[in-house]
Protein backbone atom coordinates (compact mmCIF):
# COMPACT_ATOMS: atom_id res chain seq x y z
CA UNK A 1 0.00 0.00 0.00
CA UNK A 2 1.41 3.49 -0.85
CA UNK A 3 1.55 6.43 1.84
CA UNK A 4 1.07 10.09 -0.13
CA UNK A 5 2.67 12.92 1.85
CA UNK A 6 0.46 16.20 2.38
CA UNK A 7 1.59 19.49 2.56
CA UNK A 8 -0.76 22.33 3.90
CA UNK A 9 -0.27 25.88 5.31
CA UNK A 10 -1.34 26.57 8.68
CA UNK A 11 -2.98 29.86 8.77
CA UNK A 12 -4.37 31.74 11.98
CA UNK A 13 -6.62 34.74 12.02
CA UNK A 14 -6.57 37.09 15.21
CA UNK A 15 -10.24 38.60 16.00
CA UNK A 16 -8.74 42.48 15.63
CA UNK A 17 -8.00 43.09 11.73
CA UNK A 18 -11.93 42.00 10.92
CA UNK A 19 -13.70 43.40 14.11
CA UNK A 20 -15.27 45.90 12.09
CA UNK A 21 -15.78 43.68 8.60
CA UNK A 22 -19.22 44.30 7.09
CA UNK A 23 -20.41 43.20 3.54
CA UNK A 24 -21.42 46.43 1.47
CA UNK A 25 -23.54 44.29 -0.99
CA UNK A 26 -27.25 44.33 0.41
CA UNK A 27 -28.77 41.06 -1.53
CA UNK A 28 -26.38 39.02 1.28
CA UNK A 29 -27.70 38.30 4.46
CA UNK A 30 -24.82 36.49 6.57
CA UNK A 31 -26.05 33.98 9.73
CA UNK A 32 -25.59 30.77 10.80
CA UNK A 33 -27.41 27.89 9.18
CA UNK A 34 -29.43 25.79 11.69
CA UNK A 35 -28.87 21.61 11.39
CA UNK A 36 -32.28 21.24 9.18
CA UNK A 37 -31.09 24.06 7.15
CA UNK A 38 -28.05 21.77 6.39
CA UNK A 39 -29.68 19.09 5.83
CA UNK A 40 -32.09 20.36 3.14
CA UNK A 41 -29.06 22.22 1.07
CA UNK A 42 -27.16 18.56 1.31
CA UNK A 43 -29.91 17.32 -0.85
CA UNK A 44 -28.11 19.55 -3.55
CA UNK A 45 -25.12 18.28 -4.26
CA UNK A 46 -23.91 21.11 -6.07
CA UNK A 47 -22.73 22.69 -2.05
CA UNK A 48 -20.39 19.11 -1.40
CA UNK A 49 -22.46 19.36 2.21
CA UNK A 50 -21.79 15.90 3.61
CA UNK A 51 -25.41 16.03 5.15
CA UNK A 52 -23.21 14.51 8.65
CA UNK A 53 -22.33 17.95 9.59
CA UNK A 54 -25.47 18.30 10.77
CA UNK A 55 -25.13 16.13 13.45
CA UNK A 56 -22.31 18.02 14.37
CA UNK A 57 -24.23 20.98 14.22
CA UNK A 58 -27.26 19.56 16.81
CA UNK A 59 -24.01 18.53 19.42
CA UNK A 60 -22.37 22.16 18.97
CA UNK A 61 -19.07 20.66 17.71
CA UNK A 62 -19.78 22.69 14.20
CA UNK A 63 -21.04 26.04 13.06
CA UNK A 64 -21.83 26.83 9.95
CA UNK A 65 -21.88 30.35 8.66
CA UNK A 66 -23.72 31.41 5.01
CA UNK A 67 -24.21 34.15 3.01
CA UNK A 68 -27.65 33.83 1.51
CA UNK A 69 -29.30 35.93 -1.26
CA UNK A 70 -33.25 35.47 -0.41
CA UNK A 71 -33.74 31.40 0.85
CA UNK A 72 -30.85 30.63 -1.68
CA UNK A 73 -27.41 29.47 -0.15
CA UNK A 74 -24.46 31.85 -2.24
CA UNK A 75 -21.38 31.16 0.00
CA UNK A 76 -20.97 28.87 3.41
CA UNK A 77 -18.30 28.42 5.91
CA UNK A 78 -18.10 25.83 8.54
CA UNK A 79 -15.96 25.81 12.12
CA UNK A 80 -15.05 23.07 14.17
CA UNK A 81 -14.87 23.40 18.27
CA UNK A 82 -12.72 21.86 20.06
CA UNK A 83 -11.44 19.19 18.34
CA UNK A 84 -10.89 18.19 14.27
CA UNK A 85 -10.48 14.56 13.96
CA UNK A 86 -7.63 13.49 11.28
CA UNK A 87 -9.97 13.50 8.22
CA UNK A 88 -11.09 16.50 8.78
CA UNK A 89 -7.10 17.87 8.67
CA UNK A 90 -4.93 15.82 6.32
CA UNK A 91 -4.65 12.90 8.45
CA UNK A 92 -3.89 14.49 11.70
CA UNK A 93 -5.85 15.13 14.11
CA UNK A 94 -5.92 18.52 16.25
CA UNK A 95 -6.92 20.39 19.33
CA UNK A 96 -6.49 24.30 20.31
CA UNK A 97 -8.00 26.48 22.73
CA UNK A 98 -11.26 27.51 23.91
CA UNK A 99 -11.04 30.65 22.24
CA UNK A 100 -10.01 29.20 19.23
CA UNK A 101 -12.02 27.60 16.27
CA UNK A 102 -10.86 25.80 13.38
CA UNK A 103 -12.23 27.05 9.58
CA UNK A 104 -12.97 23.35 8.43
CA UNK A 105 -14.62 24.36 4.81
CA UNK A 106 -15.67 26.51 2.69
CA UNK A 107 -17.91 27.04 -0.30
CA UNK A 108 -19.44 29.76 -2.91
CA UNK A 109 -21.64 28.99 -5.59
CA UNK A 110 -19.41 29.21 -8.80
CA UNK A 111 -21.85 32.38 -9.72
CA UNK A 112 -20.95 33.71 -7.08
CA UNK A 113 -17.48 33.74 -7.15
CA UNK A 114 -15.43 36.75 -7.53
CA UNK A 115 -18.00 38.79 -4.57
CA UNK A 116 -15.33 38.20 -2.25
CA UNK A 117 -18.18 36.41 0.14
CA UNK A 118 -15.14 33.55 1.16
CA UNK A 119 -13.45 36.52 2.80
CA UNK A 120 -16.54 37.92 4.07
CA UNK A 121 -18.14 35.05 5.80
CA UNK A 122 -14.87 34.36 7.65
CA UNK A 123 -14.78 38.09 9.23
CA UNK A 124 -18.24 38.30 10.10
CA UNK A 125 -18.37 34.86 11.42
CA UNK A 126 -15.49 35.61 13.71
CA UNK A 127 -17.19 38.22 15.15
CA UNK A 128 -19.93 36.58 15.84
CA UNK A 129 -17.84 33.37 17.29
CA UNK A 130 -16.94 36.26 19.87
CA UNK A 131 -19.85 36.31 21.50
CA UNK A 132 -19.74 33.01 22.36
CA UNK A 133 -15.85 33.89 23.47
CA UNK A 134 -14.06 32.51 20.33
CA UNK A 135 -11.17 35.30 19.00
CA UNK A 136 -9.07 33.04 17.04
CA UNK A 137 -9.23 30.83 13.70
CA UNK A 138 -6.79 28.38 12.76
CA UNK A 139 -7.03 26.44 9.22
CA UNK A 140 -5.09 24.69 7.06
CA UNK A 141 -4.80 25.45 3.28
CA UNK A 142 -3.35 23.19 0.77
CA UNK A 143 0.40 25.43 0.33
CA UNK A 144 -0.97 24.73 -3.70
CA UNK A 145 -5.01 26.27 -3.03
CA UNK A 146 -3.19 29.90 -3.74
CA UNK A 147 -7.19 31.40 -4.07
CA UNK A 148 -7.72 30.78 -0.97
CA UNK A 149 -4.02 31.50 0.38
CA UNK A 150 -5.00 34.83 -1.10
CA UNK A 151 -8.45 35.28 0.37
CA UNK A 152 -6.65 34.69 3.73
CA UNK A 153 -4.05 36.94 3.24
CA UNK A 154 -5.80 39.82 1.90
CA UNK A 155 -8.02 38.73 5.70
CA UNK A 156 -4.94 39.48 7.28
CA UNK A 157 -4.64 35.58 8.82
CA UNK A 158 -0.67 34.60 9.54
CA UNK A 159 1.48 32.09 7.97
CA UNK A 160 2.39 29.51 10.95
CA UNK A 161 4.63 27.52 8.84
CA UNK A 162 3.69 24.53 6.87
CA UNK A 163 2.12 21.12 8.00
CA UNK A 164 3.33 17.90 6.43
CA UNK A 165 1.64 14.59 6.74
CA UNK A 166 2.81 11.50 5.64
CA UNK A 167 -0.03 8.30 5.73
CA UNK A 168 -3.53 8.37 4.53
CA UNK A 169 -6.07 11.65 4.70
CA UNK A 170 -7.69 9.71 7.05
CA UNK A 171 -4.60 9.07 9.27
CA UNK A 172 -1.51 10.16 8.86
CA UNK A 173 1.30 7.87 9.82
CA UNK A 174 3.85 10.83 10.67
CA UNK A 175 3.47 14.43 10.76
CA UNK A 176 5.58 17.44 10.81
CA UNK A 177 3.72 20.55 12.53
CA UNK A 178 5.20 24.23 12.89
CA UNK A 179 6.43 25.80 16.02
CA UNK A 180 4.82 28.51 15.77
CA UNK A 181 1.37 27.03 15.91
CA UNK A 182 2.23 24.92 18.86
CA UNK A 183 3.52 27.91 20.60
CA UNK A 184 -0.20 29.21 20.27
CA UNK A 185 -1.82 25.91 21.83
CA UNK A 186 -2.54 24.21 18.48
CA UNK A 187 -2.02 20.25 19.24
CA UNK A 188 -1.55 17.64 16.36
CA UNK A 189 -1.01 13.99 15.84
CA UNK A 190 -1.44 12.00 19.02
CA UNK A 191 -1.07 14.81 21.40
CA UNK A 192 -4.60 16.82 20.06
CA UNK A 193 -6.91 16.57 22.91
CA UNK A 194 -10.03 14.54 21.72
CA UNK A 195 -13.12 16.46 22.79
CA UNK A 196 -15.29 14.52 25.28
Amino acid sequence: KAFKTYVHTVVWLDLEPVSKMACADLRFTFRFLTAAEIENFAKDETYFIDPSLADGVRAGREVCFAALEGDRLAAFGCYTLGYVPPEQAAGAAMSFPADVAYMSYGFTRPDYRGARLHGYIMGIALQELAKRGITKLVSIVAWTNLPSLKSCWRLGYINLGNMVTIGSKKDALFGFYPAAAKNLGVRFGRKALKAV
